[in-house]
């Protein structure tokens, strides 16, 4: 009995073992790891864009929603709904709307939400790291240092400007209505919210 026993102890230790030496990590996490060793900025937002970025917009926010939730408890919808990096009163979401294009000029393009909230979403120069954060794809302890964090929203900002916004800056002109999914902040101190700038994910041409 005994000599079973032990026999079938050894069994269950060698699945247990040989089950461990063949589990492996998703290989989309494997391969984002691998672009962290040897640090590209290029390498590591092309490969996020190119797998996370449909499920960001799958899961981006209506708008009715968005708004609805802060105007109630809005410190309770921040910490639920939206991504905070450190401590403080700026949250970040993705949100997805429609909207028509009240005005364009060189710089921006402007859009009405509803009655009480403007947009602005800049066609030719992104400076802030709005898209990079609420994208939540990056956590700041994977990098050495701020620099290289950083260089992740440099180059996502340029990447928006020529993949998303260039092509169809011909076509954006007054009157025409868009459907957008983009990066927003909030300032839950701020409000009832007046104006907003957008940074959009993706963006496609209603009318």
């Amino acid at each position: 009995m005994r000599k079973s026993l032990k026999i079938i102890l050894a069994l269950v230790a060698f699945i247990l073992a040989l089950y461990f030496s063949f589990y492996t990590e998703s290989l989309s996490e494997r391969q984002l790891k691998e672009q962290f060793k040897e640090f590209n900025p290029a390498q590591v937002v092309d490969y996020c864009w190119e797998h996370k970025l449909e499920d960001l917009v799958r899961h981006a926010i209506p708008c009715e929603e968005f708004f609805e939730g802060l105007q109630g408890d809005a410190e309770s919808y921040a910490e639920r709904q939206g991504k905070v990096l450190g401590i403080g009163s700026n949250y970040f979401f993705v949100m997805q709307a429609r909207a028509e294009i009240s005005s364009v000029d060189e710089h921006n393009l402007y859009l009405i939400l509803n009655r009480d909230v403007k947009a602005t979403i800049p066609l030719t120069n992104i400076f802030s790291n709005l898209a990079r954060d609420a994208s939540a794809w990056f956590n700041p302890d994977d990098f050495q240092n701020t620099m290289d964090f950083n260089a992740l929203s440099s180059y996502l900002n340029k990447k928006i400007l020529q993949e998303v916004l260039a092509p169809l800056s011909e076509r954006f002109s007054t009157g025409v209505r868009i459907e957008f999914v983009a990066a927003v902040e909030v300032n839950i101190n701020d409000l009832p919210l007046k104006e907003l700038v957008l940074i959009p994910y993706k963006i496609e041409i209603l009318s």
